[in-house]
């Protein structure tokens, strides 16, 4: 093995972080809204309105 396979061969954590940290970021961000979304529960639903039709 040379110099150049072991270096093509490592992929250092630290260069991978800035391409997954936006999507953990933005994942959290929905799973936090759908999270208080569900906790607060069905609202009362709209009342008929007769003069749409």
């Amino acid at each position: 093995m040379t110099v150049a396979e072991g270096t093509l061969a490592t992929h250092p954590i630290i260069t991978a972080v800035p391409f997954f940290v936006p999507t953990f970021i933005v994942v959290a961000v929905i799973v936090v809204v759908v999270w208080r979304d569900r906790r607060r529960g069905d609202d009362d639903p709209p009342p008929d309105d007769p003069g749409a039709a």
